[in-house]
């Protein structure tokens, strides 16, 4: 999956450059965003990029413009960013937000603003409650040139706001906008130009390596709670887990804090380690991700009955199982790029003979365990005999293993 980062200029009245707005697009069109990224990821990619390349270089010396939706404003990534240098685009939520995420969202805001940056709205976006009650806090309206009319202008000029008028395509476009805006863009001024051209598996492997060292450290649900808490979509997607049909809670779970304290960590590790990976594999590669999760679930079953001190390891030697098929690369420079334990990697290699056969037997019960839903006496087939006779492991247990790992992986998988 490939995308181009680029950049386009931002001019005032005079014809220089007052910033450069940076954005993510497809490889096949520098004009199409690719839908299939979240906004979240699209924003930490973003970020990464001008982090990378350093945003005065990027910039120019200018300010720049990123955008990024209502919901991911209480991003962490973003206070990376030199805050007198940046311009915040918002756009519309990814998802719902609430009352309590909408004063966190607005807290935000109010100390991003302290700090220097300057916040952006396109006009379009004025009919949404939420984005329409952030006009007192942003400095820029920006419009589409061909939306743009006397009430846009109006309103632009009765509340104090700089208007930017965009996707200016022609000398009589521009003639007719120049006495009414501040702030001008399109292709006709300039076109926007690449800054880099990627492929999404770097961005998964430096979204693991953050993802990984946060649940190996954590100590409690509580200190993974707080950093859920911090990602909107991430805590939609917990609070949806516990309050499933598949844990049935006594009442409904309303805080991140309860949500983990149900999960417990040995869980809360596994499901975030998912959510990680899960934006950016599914993608393509929706059938493998799933096999992987089903073997991971599997494998950790197993290692709790015959080599529990594996339990943990088990879990991540099936969640990786099929990483280099997923992404094209090969699996050990892909795991050890991530800095994953070299006990894993043993795993694969056959170095660590336990952990070869628990990914072994979780393999062979994944691959087979779509069979035995058509036999009548599935304990009795050959595989299951020769499983049964290798772990130890009565026959119709580790037919409930896969049944289970099976069901689990849909549940996650639709949260």
């Amino acid at each position: 999956m490939s995308f181009l980062i680029a950049k386009q200029p931002i001019f005032n009245k005079e014809g220089r450059r007052v910033a450069f707005e940076v954005f993510l697009r497809k490889k096949e069109n520098m004009h199409v965003y690719p839908k299939e990224v979240p906004y979240n990821r699209a924003t930490y990619i973003i970020v990464e990029i001008i982090l990378e390349q350093g945003i005065d270089r990027v910039g120019e010396g200018k300010k720049i413009m990123i955008n990024v939706s209502l919901d991911s404003l209480i991003n962490k990534a973003i206070e990376a960013l030199d805050p007198k240098k940046l311009i915040i685009d918002i756009i519309e939520p990814q998802m719902p937000v609430g009352g309590v995420v909408y004063k966190q969202i607005l807290n935000a805001i109010d100390r991003y603003i302290e700090r220097g940056v300057v916040f952006s709205l396109d006009e379009s976006h004025l009919n949404n409650v939420k984005l329409a009650g952030l006009l007192d806090k942003i400095s820029i309206i920006s419009v589409d040139v061909k939306r743009l009319n006397q009430n846009i202008v109006e309103l632009a000029r009765k509340n104090s706001k700089t208007l930017l008028i965009s996707r200016i395509e022609s000398e009589k476009e521009y003639n007719r906008v120049i006495d009414v805006g501040n702030y001008f863009q399109g292709n006709y001024l300039e076109s926007p130009f690449i800054l880099k051209e990627f492929q999404s598996a770097p961005y998964l492997k430096h979204t693991l390596l953050k993802t990984m060292a946060v649940i190996h450290s954590a100590q409690s649900p509580k200190e993974v709670a707080s950093i859920i808490s911090t990602d909107v979509g991430m805590t939609a997607k917990i609070l949806r887990l516990v309050n499933s049909a598949y844990y049935s809670p006594i009442k409904e779970i309303k805080s991140v804090e309860q949500a983990c304290a149900l999960l417990g960590l040995k869980n809360l590790k596994n499901f975030l380690l998912v959510l990680a990976m899960n934006d950016y594999i599914s993608i393509e590669n929706p059938e493998l991700w799933k096999k992987s999760l089903i073997r991971a679930l599997i494998a950790q079953r197993i290692a709790e009955l015959i080599y529990p001190q594996y339990e943990s390891e088990a879990y991540l030697i099936g969640l990786f199982s099929l990483i280099d098929e997923i992404l094209g690369m090969d699996k050990i420079a892909f795991l050890k790029d991530v800095k994953m334990e070299q006990e894993i990697i043993d795993g694969y290699t056959g170095k660590n003979a336990r952990l070869r056969s628990i990914l072994d037997y979780s393999i062979v019960l994944e691959e087979k365990f779509p069979e035995l839903l058509n036999m009548q006496e599935s304990t009795q087939s050959d595989f299951i005999a020769n499983l049964e006779r290798l772990t130890g492991i009565n026959g119709q247990i580790l037919i409930d293993i896969a049944k289970s790992s099976f069901e689990m992986a849909d549940h996650i998988l639709k949260v």
